[in-house]
Formats: C-alpha cells, structure tokens, sequence
C-alpha cells in the first residue's frame, strides 16, 4: 500500500472533522466531518465554512468577517485555533473547537488548508460553566480568546464585553506595569506564571485576583486559572493595618513592655533606658534589671502568672534615666498558648514623680494639720446621718480641731463620732445643726454671723458672737467658726467714737460756717473802705485846666511817697492829653514832708519838663523848704512862688 493509500486511510478513519479548504471552500472531507457538519444527503463539497456557520457568532461576530480572518491567516503560514459555533444538520448548532494549518505541498501549488473540528465535550462543559474560579484563554497579544461564565458572575461584565478589549484596560493603573512585568516572563521560556492583580468590574470598583496560567506556545495561546481573593486580601490589609497599629501602639506607648518565657528570659521589649540598645537585652533574664532585693519579689509575681494564670503587681527601687534612684510599677499579665501560659506580659511604669508628689502631698497634709490645730478659728468636719429615711436629719462629727472643741465645750476625744443633736448643753451645736440642715437642703455654702442665745444651762454666761461658714461636701459639710465677740465689742466702740466725731465734725462746720460769714462781712467792709480811699484819694489830687496850656495841682493833706506817686501818674497822663506848657503844683495845704517824698516832687518836676512842660511850684511852707535844703536838692528843677496868684501870672 502506498503512502498516499496510508494517508487516505487515516483520513477516512479520523474521529475528528477534517475539511481541506481551497480558497475558503471544501475541496475535501472525511465521513466524520459530514455527518458532524451535513448529513450524507447534502455533502460538503464546494461549500464554504461560512456556510455551515449561523451570521453571528455568540460574541457578536459577524462569521463571514472572522473565517475570512482566520482563512487569511492560516494562508499567510499562521496557524489558528478557535472555537466556534456551527449549525447541525438537524437544525440545531454545535460548539466545537476549529484548527485552521496551511498543507505544504511539494507541487507548489495554490495553498490548501487542513480544517480540524472537534466537538467540544459537553460534560467538560457543563463543569466549565460551573467552576467557581475563573476560566479562560487568551491570546498572546493580549486579548481574551474565551472566558467561563465565572467571569461575568464576579465582574459583572459580559464575556463579549470582555472579549472585545484588551485585557490590560481592566487592570488597576497601579498594576498595570507590575502585570506587564510578570508576563513579560513568558519570553524568557518560562511556561507557568502566577501572579496578583486588580481588575476592574462593571460597577467602578476592582476586585483582587490571583493568576495561574500556562503557556501553549505551539498554539499561540495562555490557558489560565483565575480565583477572585478580594476577601483575603482585605483580610490580609486589615491584619497588617491591625499589626501596623498595634506594632505603633507597642513602641509608642510611654511604659515599658516586657514579654518574657518561662524562664524569665527577655523575648520582646519595645523600649529601654538611654544607653541601653533593646538588642543586647533580648535573651537576658528580667533577674538582670533587677536588684537583688526584690529577686524574691520578683519570683513570686512570676509564680503567680505562670503556674497560676493569675496577675501579679509589685513595685520595685532601681536606676533611673539620668542614674538616680527611681521607682517602677510592675504589673505582670500571662500570655497564654494553646492549652497553658506560655509568656508573662510585664508592664513597667516609672512613678518617681508619682512617689515624690504623693510624699509631697502628706508633707503638705502634715503642714495642713499643724496649720489648722494652731488656727485661732474653729474647723469641723461632719458627715451626714439619715434616721430611716433618704433625708439628712443629723451630722455625725469625723474631725475638729482643738479650737472647735473649746467652742463646744467639751474635749475631742468626746465629740469625734458623736452627732450634734446630742450635744445639749451647747448653744452652738444647736444653732449650727439648723445651719448645716439649710446648706444640705440648698447645696449651696452659707456665710453668716449671728449672736449665740444664752445657754439654760448657764444663764450668767455673756451671748457670743460667731461667724460661720459652711461648705457643702461629699456626704457631709465642712464648718469654720470664728468667736467675733472682741471684734463686735471694738466695732461698737468704734461706731460710738465715729458718732461722737461726727457730731463734733458737724459743730466745727458750724463754726466754720459762722467765720465765713465773719470774713465775708469783713471783705465787704474792707472793699467798701478801699473804694472811699480811692474817692478822697482823686478828691485829694485834683487837676484843674487854669486856661489853655497851665494846669494846676493843689495839694492837700499830708504827702507821702504813695501819694506822690499818684500825682505824678495823674499829672503826667493830664500833660500829655491837654499838651499843657505850665504845671503849677500847689503846695498851700501841705504841712510836712519827709526825703523821699521831695525826691518824688523832683522826678515830677523833672518828668513834666521831659514833657515839654515847665513845672511851677505855689505855696512852699517854712517845713518843706527846709527838707528840700536839708536833702540837697537842685531846687533849679522847678521855679517857686509864694502864692498861687503869683504862680498863675
């Protein structure tokens, strides 16, 4: 049998379709392609693929276009491997899987193509379709070839959608170039490849998946497996979200953390003193840190937490930061296993501040102490008592100092304990069980002084004055009481002596009142005298215009220096206005003058003619020419004359 007779034979015997095409068309098919693609009644020959082929493919192609495509390419030496719809004879249509290779022919004729269509498994099918992961192949340009339905169910795209793009647009931008790197692979001869990436749904958002894909490359094909991780992935961010702020909180909280096994060994710490690197503590004993005088103390906490499960505190002297003597709080906690305690958790706090403020604080309550026992006022405290009831009807004494204690008349170690109602023989007590009631009821303080009645115990006694003031508390009051009755006595006598100076204020402002009007009066008179001064003073200086040019001044009285001074205003001012040539001062009524007087006369006499004016003198009597002569006058300043008359011709 010859090869050609072999190759018939195997051709005939096939359980797959094989059609060899020419120019698209059926030049030849085994019976197993005639009865998967016609019937025996209608033959294959000289039919194209596109004819055996409903218009449209489920993906939307048109099947002309895409057999042209593939035809072309197989043609062109590109073999092709498709899947594809096909009618059944009967009717109906058959999905079956299309190998599309160029025959090389030794004739070198047109070229002939082998069409190889097998009929898809229809139970591999169904689990196709039903696979929860995601199924599919692609193309090594990047596209989708075929997708599982799993696709749309998790993406909510269709696989047409999916198909027709490719797939590198639905990946995250942020792993784009990740993805691109990870099958860049491929090219170096790697065959499997498995990674993770984000993919864009229908919605907007993205969903993890991870990548398992095989590389057919005598096929030009990846065959993938992809699984959607989005819920592990979410989980694993939010444990490392979960770790990141705990690990923050472990190494940002301000006490030392220690985790140490059951031998005391330090297996995590997140923080030592200064000069201390965490690394050279790792794998030391908590023994090491600490004193040999808590060793003990130490044990036993660490007994506790491990063999019982319990929780321990126990604090402990060591060195500080800067090597003082510091104090640390411990307390230790178990971390437990799978069935037992497996670490002890040791929180350690430094209370240095803590211990100094406390010992700070009980000095100062010390100090407090002294300062309120040697205090001259009184100071209670009392706490409320109920009788049965929700109501406050009493207060039971819980501290006082020794001033109270003489203010109630009785000794402290008597009144601590004991409610004031039962304190009866003192007035006090009873006045302030009333006050206490008022504050308790209002919750409010009360500030109030008041006068003590007389005991009936002791009628004789003097009332007291006492200042309260009553402070609200947590169930109770706080009291201060001062004994005022010095205070009220100075006051009374402080008020009679303001009435007394008062009254006496008031009758030196009487006083004053009646000298104002006296010197007011006085002022008046006085006033009224300079007035009449001035009166006989121009009477005294007359000037009278004897004819045009020549005044004349007669003086009477005495002349003294003021009054010569007047004159010579007067006389002067009475010159220049009535441009006189002649002054005639007549000195008839003058009896006496004295030195400087004759000197002012002069400087009259000797102003005038400055003036322009020549003064006469009328009327010197014996006394004043003798104190001109006396004083050594010039008499050449004026001219003299016996009478007036004379003067005046």
């Amino acid at each position: 049998m010859s090869h050609r007779d072999l190759y018939r034979a195997a051709f005939e015997a096939a359980e797959d379709a094989l059609l060899l095409l020419e120019d698209g068309r059926v030049i030849d098919a085994n019976p197993s392609a005639v009865r998967l693609l016609a019937g025996p009644e209608e033959g294959l020959l000289g039919r194209e693929l596109a004819g055996l082929s409903p218009l449209l493919q489920p993906d939307g192609q048109a099947s002309a276009e895409g057999l042209k495509q593939r035809i072309d390419a197989a043609s062109r030496g590109e073999p092709q491997r498709f899947r594809w719809l096909y009618r059944r004879p009967n009717g109906g249509f058959i999905q079956a899987d299309t190998q599309l290779a160029k025959l090389a022919l030794a004739d070198g004729s047109g070229p002939i193509l082998r069409a190889v269509v097998r009929e898809e498994d229809k139970e591999q099918r169904r689990l196709y379709a039903l696979a929860v992961d995601m199924l599919g192949v692609a193309t090594l340009d990047g596209r989708f070839k075929e997708l599982s339905p799993s696709w749309e169910r998790t993406l909510g795209f269709s696989r047409q959608e999916l198909m027709a793009r490719p797939y590198v647009e639905f990946i995250h931008p942020e792993d784009k170039a990740r993805t691109l790197s990870e099958t860049d692979t491929f090219s170096t001869g790697a065959q499997t490849l498995t990674y993770e990436n984000r993919f864009r749904c229908k919605d907007g958002s993205y969903r993890w998946l991870e990548w398992n894909a095989m590389l057919a490359l005598d096929e030009g094909l990846v065959y993938f497996v992809v699984r959607d991780v989005t819920r592990r992935k979410t989980a694993e961010m939010a444990l490392r979200a979960s770790e990141d702020k705990l690990r923050a909180l472990y190494e940002g909280i301000p006490h030392v953390l220690i985790v140490a096994d059951k031998d005391a060994r330090i297996v995590s710490v997140n923080r030592t003193h200064p000069g201390l690197d965490p690394e050279s503590v790792l794998g030391r004993t908590i023994y090491d840190f600490t004193s040999p005088e808590y060793h003990a103390t130490l044990t036993q906490a660490l007994d506790t937490v491990l063999k019982s499960g319990g929780q321990a505190h126990y604090e402990v002297i060591g060195l500080g930061a800067n090597g003082e003597r510091a104090w640390y709080a411990n307390h230790a906690s178990p971390i437990r296993g799978a069935q037992e305690v497996t670490n002890v958790l040791i929180v350690t706090e430094d209370i240095t501040e803590r211990r100094r403020a406390e010992e700070q604080r009980r000095e100062s309550e010390v100090r407090f102490h002294a300062a309120v026992e040697a205090s001259m006022d009184a100071f209670l405290t009392m706490a409320s008592h109920r009788d049965g009831g929700e109501g406050v009807a009493d207060f039971v004494i819980t501290g006082l100092n020794a001033r109270a204690a003489a203010m109630l008349s009785m000794q402290r170690e008597a009144l601590l304990g004991r409610r004031l109602s039962e304190i009866e023989h003192s007035a006090e007590a009873g006045v302030l069980l009333d006050k206490c009631l008022r504050v308790i009821r209002k919750g409010a303080p009360l500030e109030e002084e008041i006068l003590l009645p007389t005991p009936a115990a002791q009628p004789s006694r003097p009332r007291a004055w006492v200042h309260h003031q009553i402070v609200p508390i947590r169930d109770g009051v706080a009291v201060t009481m001062r004994d005022t009755t010095d205070r009220k006595r100075l006051e009374d006598q402080l008020r009679q002596s303001i009435e007394r100076l008062e009254a006496y204020a008031e009758e030196l402002e009487g006083k004053n009142r009646m000298l104002a009007e006296e010197n007011a009066e006085r002022e008046r008179t006085a006033s009224v005298l300079r007035q009449q001064q001035e009166a006989i003073r121009a009477l005294s200086t007359p000037i009278i215009q004897a004819w045009e040019g020549v005044l004349v001044l007669p003086i009477i009285g005495a002349l003294d220096s003021g009054r010569a001074t007047q004159i010579m205003e007067k006389l002067l001012g009475e010159i220049v206005r009535t441009q006189a040539h002649f002054a005639v001062l007549d000195l008839t009524g003058v009896e006496d003058v004295d030195g400087p007087t004759v000197d002012h006369l002069l400087q009259v006499a000797r102003a005038a003619s400055l003036l322009g004016s020549r003064c006469l003198v009328s009327g010197i009597s014996p006394g004043v020419a003798q104190a001109i002569v006396e004083l050594g006058s010039d008499a050449r300043t004026f001219e003299t004359f016996g009478e007036l008359e004379d003067a005046l011709r």
